[in-house]
């Protein structure tokens, strides 16, 4: 059976800290079936479980938390789900990896541990790929929010996030932007904005056409390089 991304309207409704909202949710869902296959999926600190609860239609899955209680609330977003709390525990290596808004959260210090691209990279089979999301602090979405603009944790242009996902061994496979989905930008309404037209049309295709610096997010897909 060919696995399908789950209709919008099954989808759980998100729990737990900043979870992705419903709309992202299945975009990034479409973008790991047709970028990462069939899993073995692994999803890293996904906030209230629902990305992990959605990729569990698609293949495989499992979840790794940075705590007990981030664990705790995964799995109460995805009942039945495994999620662990280091990659030992981890019954191998897996095809497919999701880490949205992970590095929003990470300093330099934890890149190499295990909800880090360091740990990824360990996590991946070779030729295993990575869908990473994280914000753009110098796109287009930072530019026209100006003072209204919200800064993570910890704040990365695109080309920072790409030069850390290189520097853990990855290669780049494709890179783009989520697109402005923060709207309203200045005084018009988002259903009139024709800057967003990129954005709809993005989503609409379910693929990764926005290009890098476009929008809201950095959008990676990366890749463990295969063994030689």
């Amino acid at each position: 059976m060919i696995p399908t991304t789950p209709p919008l309207a099954d989808l759980p409704e998100p729990a737990g800290a900043a979870p992705p909202e419903r709309a992202a949710l299945h975009w990034y869902l479409r973008l790991a079936r047709h970028h990462l296959g069939r899993g073995p999926y692994l999803d890293v600190a996904g906030a209230g479980g629902a990305l992990l609860a959605g990729l569990a239609r698609l293949g495989p899955v499992s979840g790794l938390a940075g705590s007990e209680a981030e664990a705790g609330v995964m799995r109460a977003g995805a009942p039945g789900c495994p999620v662990h709390l280091s990659l030992d525990a981890l019954p191998g290596p897996v095809a497919s990896l999701t880490a949205v808004e992970v590095l929003d959260r990470l300093p330099d210090p934890a890149l190499a541990g295990d909800l880090g691209p360091g740990g990824w990279f360990r996590a991946l089979e070779p030729g295993g790929h990575a869908l990473v999301v994280a914000a753009d602090a110098e796109g287009r979405g930072r530019e026209l929010a100006g003072a209204r603009w919200v800064p993570p944790r910890v704040p990365r242009g695109h080309l920072r996030i790409r030069e850390i996902l290189v520097d853990a061994g990855f290669e780049i496979v494709r890179e783009g932007s989520d697109g402005l989905t923060r709207g309203p930008y200045g005084g018009v309404p988002t259903w009139a904005d024709p800057r967003l037209a990129a954005t709809r049309a993005q989503r609409s295709a379910g693929r990764l056409t926005c290009e890098a610096g476009a929008g809201e997010r950095a959008v990676i897909i990366a890749r463990r390089p295969a063994a030689p």
